[in-house]
C-alpha cells in the first residue's frame, strides 16, 4: 500500500511540478532569444546549445529509466553496472559495463554513430571513481 502511496505522490508532483516547469523552460527561452534579440547579441553557441542539451539529457535520463529492464535483457547485463537509472545516461552506463563487465554491440554502436570514444568520455568523474572503489 505504502508503494501505491509513493506512486500517488510522485504523479502528483509531476502533474503540479512538470506543469510548471514546461511553463518556466517555455518563459526563459523566449525571454532569453528576445533579450539578445533586442541587443543583437543572440548566440547560437551561448544561449541555444545549453538548452538543446539540457533537453538531450532529459531525454536520455528518461530513455535509460524506462527501457533500463529492456536494455539489460538485451545486452544480458548480468553485474552490479544496469541500466535503469534516472540520472545516468545510456552512453555512461555503457561505456562503464565495458569497462568493468563486457564490451557490447551497443558501445560500438554509439561510438561509430556518436564519435571514437564517446561511452568512455561520457562517464562522470563520480561514476568512474565509484565504480572502481566498489
Amino acid at each position: 500500500m505504502k508503494s501505491v502511496l509513493a506512486i500517488f505522490i510522485e504523479l502528483i508532483i509531476l502533474a503540479f511540478g512538470g506543469s510548471i516547469f514546461i511553463v518556466l523552460f517555455v518563459l526563459g527561452v523566449v525571454y532569453t532569444f528576445f533579450k539578445h534579440l533586442i541587443r543583437f547579441d543572440y548566440s547560437l553557441k551561448k544561449q541555444l546549445q545549453p538548452i538543446i542539451r539540457s533537453i538531450t539529457l532529459a531525454l536520455d535520463g528518461s530513455a535509460c529509466a524506462g527501457a533500463g529492464e529492456l536494455l539489460n535483457d538485451a545486452l544480458k547485463i548480468k553485474g552490479s553496472i544496469k541500466y535503469g537509472k534516472w540520472y545516468q545516461t545510456i552512453s555512461a552506463i555503457t561505456g562503464l559495463i565495458k569497462i568493468h563487465e563486457k564490451d557490447t554491440w551497443l558501445r560500438r554502436l554509439l561510438d561509430k554513430v556518436l564519435g571514437k570514444d564517446h561511452c568512455d568520455e561520457a562517464i562522470s568523474e563520480q561514476d568512474r571513481f565509484y565504480y572502481k572503489h566498489n
